[in-house]
Formats: structure tokens, C-alpha cells, sequence
């Protein structure tokens, strides 16, 4: 445990140092993957129609957060989807 000035055990200091490197590494992930939390992304998804034919569909979701394997999006309706990024990377349509 950390010591403040005075010598005495200070918490504050261990519990503060998870929660900066969890910040910097989503900051990160902002950066290398070119999106950002409660940013709009449009993303490209397949979906079988009555006919059975296979139609792409454009989306419209929210970013809520980019975790270490994956991102989570979110509709405005408040379902949520997550994709691995190699996949989200493939189904994002850059406007």
C-alpha cells in the first residue's frame, strides 16, 4: 500500500492507478480503431428478408464503450450489439 507525506497508508493512490491505465487503454483503442465513446458509427449488416434473400442494411448505433476484444454498440431503441473489431472494422461504413 501506498505512504502519503506523513507516512501513513494512503488507499487512494492504489485505487486510483487501475482506473488511469483502464482510461489510457480505451483512449487508445479510440485511437488506433478510429472511433470514439458516443460517437455515431453507421455499420453495414446483413439481414434476410420474407424472401428469403439476403439484404444489406445501414445502421445507425451508438459507441458505448471499446473493451480489450471487442466493442459494444448500441441502438437507440437501448438494445446493444458487440462485435470483435475485425469484424466491426469490416461492417463499418465510413461517412
Amino acid at each position: 500500500m501506498g505512504r502519503n507525506g506523513s507516512g501513513c497508508p494512503d488507499p487512494t493512490y492504489d485505487q486510483a492507478l487501475p482506473a488511469i491505465r483502464r482510461e489510457e487503454n480505451i483512449r487508445a483503442r479510440e485511437k488506433r480503431y478510429g472511433v470514439k465513446r458516443g460517437e455515431a458509427v453507421h455499420i453495414i449488416v446483413d439481414v434476410k428478408d420474407e424472401g428469403r434473400r439476403t439484404v444489406k442494411v445501414s445502421r445507425r448505433m451508438q459507441v458505448v464503450n471499446l473493451y480489450e476484444h471487442h466493442i459494444l454498440l448500441q441502438y437507440k431503441t437501448g438494445a446493444c450489439e458487440s462485435y470483435q473489431y475485425n469484424e466491426f472494422l469490416q461492417i463499418l461504413d465510413r461517412r
